[in-house]
């Protein structure tokens, strides 16, 4: 059995109130999946503060490891390169969101605040779900998906943002699920409101991604299912987990067979277009002609068509600037592209937006950085720190969260920014954990970690 666990800071001195608070912050900041709003803003910088000030105060505080400072020396980066070009160009360029990307400053303070509040996981992670069921309940407008309508999920600005929301939700509520059901352990209420809720979420979830009609998050769950289903199987007695993925497989392909003329209705156009383009290329002509020929071609559809000429534009921005990319100046020099008139200026992909601004180097440093937080959770798990379920849910939320990358920028979006400071701040606190010294350790238990260690 691993040893165990202790939080990295002591709540010792966090009364009742504060305690309070800092749970209802923890939901505000995982708010983005329900309603769209900047308040996960407000509420990480509270964390943030009150994070700060009991830091400051250990006498005996975990040291700023390598993860640490490279996370702030690039939000240092951002800011100051940001601030040079704003000075020294003559239109004072501000670019389009481009300080966000300096949000990695922030991780390892914040993955202190969820330190300060680790026994109470648990507890937030369980009101997160009673939200989810009655936003998702609520909002979602089942006579009009069933009507073959398309349908804004929750309370989103549009219906793409609500099927990556859903997305994230079904995969967290089924680990969540999973947890409970193989950790005896556990608390009994919590797992019996898991019994009720998650299946209920993950049902609606699916409901209203098919009635969002968002083809790329469609594609994310062909590639991100297939995986969170053979990774339910480890939870399972193998005849059990067959079975029980056998019979959720056949009620989503009899799904999916009774709505196919929909799907075909929405995606069809989207799938012939691309099989042209790819069929292009393989006969050996240039990509960006075939690019070019599809953006012309009346039989493209018009939001492939957008998405194409904003990939176009990127493309050149890149090429004109591949090291290190154009930041706040890269909105002027939009203007000097080839579809510079295209509706938007939201690249509809997250990695085109980070190479436009920063260049393969930047683009090699954010890699390092998700690589290191990844790592520390897999060394969480493999320490006995957290339930494999966890792993699971931060591995395959990310992932399905990364291929709706490709055909939307949700980095720049709350839900994306939400993602980014919640995840990095459970790895930062994994890596606090693990290389937390013994004279730091305090007596008390999480209950939640503890069980861990049956799971």
């Amino acid at each position: 059995m691993p040893p165990k666990t202790t939080p990295v800071v002591s709540m010792r001195t966090m009364g009742l109130p504060l305690t309070l608070l800092g749970c209802v912050l923890w939901l505000l900041v995982a708010s983005p999946v329900f309603v769209e709003s900047d308040t996960y803003r407000y509420a990480s910088a509270i964390l943030a503060i009150i994070a700060l000030v009991h830091y400051l105060k250990m006498e005996d505080r975990p040291r700023t490891n390598l993860l640490g400072w490279l996370c702030m020396g690039w939000g240092l980066y951002v800011v100051v390169r940001f601030a040079a070009i704003y000075f020294m160009t003559p239109g004072h360029d501000l670019g389009a969101s481009d300080w966000l990307f300096a949000f990695p400053f922030f991780f390892p303070i914040l993955g202190v605040a969820f330190g300060l509040y680790e026994a109470q996981f648990e507890r937030i992670v369980a009101a997160f779900f009673v939200v989810a069921v009655v936003m998702l309940v609520t909002t979602t407008h089942f006579q009009l998906i069933f009507a073959g309508e398309t349908v804004k999920p929750l309370i989103m600005n549009n219906q793409i943002h609500g099927a990556v929301a859903c997305g994230l939700i079904l995969i967290s509520a089924s680990f969540w699920l999973l947890h409970y059901m193989t950790n005896k352990s556990s608390n009994p209420a919590f797992a019996r409101f898991a019994y009720f809720a998650a299946p209920l979420i993950i049902i609606v979830c699916f409901i209203a991604i098919y009635g969002a009609k968002s083809k790329g998050v469609w594609l994310a769950l062909i590639v991100t299912l297939p995986i969170v289903g053979l990774v339910a199987l480890t939870y399972l007695r193998r005849k059990m987990g067959v079975v029980i993925i056998v019979c959720a497989a056949a009620l989503l392909l009899a799904g999916i067979y009774t709505v196919r003329h929909n799907l075909n209705k929405t995606a069809g156009p989207t799938v012939t277009a691309a099989i042209t383009m790819l069929e292009g290329i393989d006969d050996g002509r240039d990509v960006s002609g075939v690019v070019a020929g599809a953006i012309a071609s009346t039989a493209t559809p018009f939001s492939m068509d957008e998405r194409l000429q904003l990939w176009y534009n990127a493309g050149e921005l890149i090429s004109a600037a591949p090291w290190f990319g154009w930041e706040n100046q890269w909105l002027e020099r939009w203007h000097q592209t080839r579809y510079a008139n295209v509706q938007y200026t939201l690249l509809h992909n997250g990695y085109l937006e980070m190479l436009v601004r920063f260049g393969a180097f930047g683009a090699f440093v954010m890699t390092t950085i998700l690589a290191s937080l990844v790592v520390s959770v897999w060394r969480a798990f493999r320490s006995g720190l957290i339930p494999r379920a966890v792993l699971h849910t931060y591995a395959l939320g990310l992932l399905f969260f990364a291929f709706t990358l490709l055909s939307n920028s949700n980095n720049r979006l709350a839900i994306g920014e939400s993602l980014a400071l919640l995840s990095s701040a459970f790895a930062c606190w994994c890596n606090m954990r693990i290389n937390l010294k013994p004279t730091i350790a305090h007596e008390s238990t999480s209950p939640h970690l503890t069980a861990a260690k049956q799971d």
